[in-house]
């Protein structure tokens, strides 16, 4: 029998899973037969970090802390997030072994919420970044963390050059506005079969004292 080799992903909040080498369209669908359905469930949680701790508030406009002389200004720069992915097979007794996964890039986009409607749009963003993903043997389950960005500082200070403008609406005198980040990973496996899955992250931005 001919092995063919496919995706399928689906997205849940921060959650998704990773359905690769099988047959068919998965367990118990036509073409899916015993030992052809075996594949690796991809786990993935995304948390947003700045200057050593967690946050969802994305700070837009670098504060003086002192005027001085000499002045002193709050740390500014790109707003990381922490990716965690674990990885663990769907079926711990498939005779087939999955291949090695290698991420190569993804894409950041951004959606103003409904309550940020009159916000300004940020554009998205590209970045080519290499994770690779060994699958697991067995029913042991492996995780791997790195380090993505979310909103660098060409974007902040557009948003910050568009909220001065006056031509955007803000919630307050913080220039807060909320947004959705999708995040959408690409690459291949070892056998040269490309992927891609999704997910997503919910943030404010705004001018926040981080002195």
């Amino acid at each position: 029998m001919k092995r063919s080799y496919f995706l399928l992903f689906t997205v849940c909040s921060l959650l998704f899973s990773v359905l690769l080498w099988g047959c068919g369209a998965g367990p118990g669908s036509p073409g899916g037969q015993g030992t052809e359905d075996t594949g690796v469930i991809l786990e993935a949680a995304i948390i947003p970090t700045y200057n050593g701790a967690d946050t969802y508030s994305v700070d837009a406009f670098q504060q003086v802390c002192t005027v001085g002389p000499p002045p002193t200004y709050e740390v500014f720069t790109d707003h990381a997030a922490k990716v965690t992915i674990s990885s663990r097979l769907l079926n711990p007794n498939s005779k087939f072994q999955p291949g090695t996964l290698y991420i190569e890039k993804y894409t950041v986009e951004f959606r103003r919420s409904t309550d940020s409607i009159g916000a300004p749009p940020i554009e998205s963003d590209t970045r080519y970044k290499s994770i690779v993903i060994t699958p697991p043997s067995g029913a042991i389950t492996n995780t791997l963390d790195d380090t993505l960005i979310l909103v660098d500082l060409i974007r902040k200070d557009k948003y910050a050059t568009d909220m001065l403008s006056g031509m955007y609406t803000s919630a307050g005198f913080a220039y807060l506005n909320n947004y959705t980040a999708t995040f959408t990973f690409y690459g291949q496996n070892q056998f040269g079969d490309s992927f891609s899955f999704t997910t997503q992250l919910d943030f404010q931005i705004g001018n926040f004292d981080n002195c």
